[in-house]
């Protein structure tokens, strides 16, 4: 790497240490102007950080070491002097160590065991544009913790978001702007055609970028399957390494994709967005981008966090473009269309918005604040707020006020997800054997095996990475002897303290199974692996292709299991309809959550009261109508066209007779008539009318029937119903009735005139008209003219208004 002084954020250096010390600076940088290596060995060589030392964050752990280890060797020391790093598993430092490089999770840490932060002078955050659940916590709880300490800098450092933003959020920070260090980088659009597989597309795409590239090529994919087969996709390539490079590598391993090449040989390196930031791995000058990203995504209803695959944000790829340029000019292939980036998002969606939040409410109510109440860039998402608190309740961790109970205090004293520690917790009781089978157990729970042949697993089967948690684990419950295995027994009752809403049943012994929290999980159709009635779903993966969620490890139980004192199960007394004619009958039932064990007919039977009430919630609940309102169907047209006509101030008076409000007030004007209902087909059978008849008083009642009277008395005397359900209301009598009546009588106190449909003798339609005078004037003649041939026994004068209204033939009258 080129020398410090050559990196543009040197220019800033000056006005950096004028306005850092005591407050707060915003750093925008874009990569390559040096602010995660120039910066912090500036900063170290500042009088005032001599005695106290800087704390570095960085989202990733090979980032953390691989940032250490170049510093140190600026410095001509070895990592563990000046500069040193904490992460999970791994820690160089001493006390020596003045500026040390953490991952966000150990600083969230750091933060609960010392608040004040004692001896730290700095605290600078590195990439804070990838947003990081971790890493917003941990400014949260910084910002609060800044009250003990005025003097206590901070530095927040981005690549992509506008660092006026974030100083606006914060409301008193100093920003400042530095210049990238970019060679030119030449783009190219490549994208996949409709009928190849991608990965295969991919795979070609590299091998033919290894002949442009005169040094490497990076490949951005989203994850370590797809590295893998583009691996086996890839021709041979002579004098070429490739590497691959993502999280489920041990550190040595990630190391070795960063290392420089022999002479004479270049390398490929497969990453995924590990290498996005931060990272500058040397010998690259060409970047092939899949435009692809695993993303995590929280699902609320099973409480998992499913891995999708997603096109990155224009954000994402500006970064990985980036990466050609680093060292010299270079070259980008985008394995898409240019047409295709207009879909594309700004800017990934921060984790605080989709990430599983209990591990965050949990350090939250440790940190001794809720976590809505943190100051955030970005609000938490309320609703996976309140998912964390109701799998923190089952857990125990939490009381029925959402406050943290004496297990919940040595839970989150442990610093790990809330499910792994209360399983540890619950161990530290157990034999020195028990404790080590646990921590054998707890490094497959916290590094799971995609459907393994059997589970738990061997020690000797366990990947590089779930050993090295094995060992943590053997640590944290001071077991010291090594176990190797776990009896399947002894798994479940450790397992069921941290999984307790994962115990599932089978449905009618298919491979599908209701889980206690009330999801669904089945046997992918080409696992062979056997069944059992009860079994306690450890990890599930999911499929857009089903709704429910794909078993991968899991314990097979029996009904004796389930006294487990960590499963709330329990005799619920409920309400159901039973039999053919759906007849309301209290059941008991033996539940663990939505899991139902057995029933029996309870004792006591529903009241009368206690079937009004079910009946309402039912009612409201229903997606179809369960109340036949046709039986009341002309009293609620009637009394809706009067609320629709009465003085605003008399209507205000009035109850709501519209369907909403009818159903939202069911227990008000329809339980009082229920009592003597006892199913379902009772309830199809009721009718309304009387119900709603009532919820007018006497002195409304009067008033509806003088505002909209039931009937018209015709000048033929006789009286005729008047339709409320037509607009406007409507009465249908024969044309002869009519005589002598010169205009259309009307109902509302005058204000309505009545649509009246003129029948013939035989009792059909001639003239709909709510306007009689017009009618005898304009249209008349034409209908006598028409029907006083067919109709020659019935009354046709010339002059209508001197005729005699009657409903009788020539000959009667």
């Amino acid at each position: 790497m080129a020398a410090s002084s050559t990196l543009p954020v040197t220019e800033l250096f000056a006005e950096l240490d004028a306005n850092l010390v005591g407050h707060t600076v915003v750093l925008e940088a874009p990569p390559g102007a040096g602010k995660s290596t120039a910066l912090p060995l500036h900063l170290l060589q500042q009088p005032h950080w001599q005695q106290q030392r800087i704390l570095l964050l960085q989202p990733r752990r090979i980032a953390a070491v691989s940032i250490a280890h170049y510093l140190a060797k600026q410095l001509g020391e070895r990592v563990g002097q000046q500069v040193g790093y904490q992460v999970r598993g791994e820690q160089r430092f001493s006390a020596d160590t003045r500026l040390l490089i953490v991952t966000e999770g150990i600083f969230v840490q750091y933060l609960q065991n010392d608040p004040e932060l004692q001896g730290v002078g700095c605290v600078i955050f590195d990439e804070f544009h990838e947003r990081n659940l971790s890493s917003d916590l941990g400014l949260a709880m910084l910002l609060e913790a800044r009250a003990l300490r005025d003097d206590l800098s901070l530095l927040i450092m981005s690549a992509s978001l506008p660092a006026q933003h974030i100083a606006d959020w914060l409301g008193d920070a100093r920003v400042l702007t530095s210049a990238g260090r970019q060679h030119p980088v030449t783009i190219d659009y490549r994208p996949v055609g409709l009928a190849s597989d991608w990965l295969t597309h991919c795979a070609q795409a590299v091998a033919a970028a290894v002949h442009e590239a005169e040094q490497g090529v990076l490949v951005f994919l989203p994850g370590w399957r797809e590295i893998e087969r583009v691996r086996e996709l890839l021709p041979e390539l002579p004098n070429i390494d490739v590497l691959p490079l993502h999280r489920q590598l041990s550190l040595a391993e990630q190391e070795a994709a960063l290392s420089e090449r022999p002479a004479g040989r270049k390398k490929v390196v497969l990453a995924t967005n590990i290498a996005e930031t931060s990272l500058t791995i040397p010998g690259i000058d060409m970047v092939v981008d899949s435009g692809r990203e695993r993303r995590a995504q929280f699902y609320p209803k099973h409480g998992v966090t499913r891995l999708t695959t997603a096109r990155i944000s224009k954000a994402a790829a500006l970064q990985r473009c980036g990466r050609a340029g680093r060292l010299g000019p270079g070259k980008c292939w985008r394995l898409w269309s240019q047409a295709d980036e207009h879909g594309m998002r700004d800017y990934d969606a921060p984790a605080i918005a989709t990430d599983d939040l209990s591990s965050a409410v949990l350090e939250s109510k440790r940190w001794g604040s809720e976590l809505q109440q943190l100051q955030f860039f970005t609000p938490p998402n309320a609703a996976h707020i309140a998912v964390a608190e109701q799998l923190l309740q089952a857990l125990g961790v939490l009381d029925g006020d959402n406050k943290l109970t004496a297990i919940g205090q040595q839970v989150a004293a442990l610093g790990n997800d809330p499910r792994l520690a209360r399983i540890a917790i619950a161990a530290q009781s157990l034999s020195a054997s028990a404790r080590s089978a646990a921590a054998l157990l707890l490094a497959q729970l916290e590094v799971p095996i995609r459907q393994p042949r059997y589970f738990p697993q061997t020690l000797s089967q366990l990947s590089r990475e779930a050993k090295q948690r094995w060992r943590y684990w053997l640590q944290q419950l001071s077991a010291k002897q090594e176990v190797a295995e776990v009896e399947p027994q002894l798994a479940f009752q450790l397992a069921a303290w941290g999984y307790p809403d994962r115990v599932a049943q089978q449905r009618d012994a298919s491979s599908s199974y209701l889980l206690a929290y009330g999801g669904g999980a089945r046997f992918h159709q080409q696992d062979a692996r056997t069944r059992a009635p009860l079994l306690l779903i450890l990890t599930m993966t999911f499929s857009d292709a089903s709704r429910d969620a794909f078993i991968d490890n899991y314990l097979a139980l029996s009904e004796t299991d389930l006294e487990h004192p960590a499963l709330p199960l329990a005799w619920q007394t409920e309400l159901e309809w039973v039999g053919p004619q759906q007849r309301l009958q209290a059941i008991e039932s033996l539940r663990l959550g939505a899991i139902c064990l057995r029933q029996r007919v309870a004792a006591q039977q529903p009241s009368a009261s206690e079937r009004a009430e079910l009946l309402v919630t039912l009612v409201q609940q229903s997606k179809t109508a369960l109340i036949d309102y046709t039986k009341a169907a002309v009293f609620l047209a009637r009394v809706r066209f009067a609320l629709a006509h009465l003085p605003s101030v008399e209507a205000a008076s009035w109850p709501a007779f519209d369907e909403s409000s009818l159903t939202a007030q069911l227990a008000s004007w329809a339980a009082p008539y229920w009592s003597s209902l006892t199913s379902l087909r009772d309830l199809h059978a009721w009718s309304p009318l009387p119900a709603l008849q009532a919820r007018l008083d006497y002195a409304q009642q009067q008033r509806l029937a003088a505002f909209c009277p039931t009937e018209w008395l015709a000048p033929s005397g006789h009286k005729h119903k008047i339709d409320y359900r037509e607009q406007p209301p409507k009465v249908a009598l024969k044309l002869q009735e009519v005589f002598g009546e010169p205009v259309s009588p009307t109902i509302a106190d005058g204000k309505v005139n009545l649509l009246l449909e003129l029948l013939s003798p035989a009792g059909r339609p001639l003239q709909r008209t709510a306007d009689l005078a017009s009618f005898w004037q304009n249209s008349y003649q034409q209908v006598k003219k028409e029907m006083k041939g067919r109709y020659p026994k019935h009354p046709w004068p010339d002059d209508p208004l001197q005729a005699i209204a009657t409903r009788k033939t020539k000959s009667k009258i």
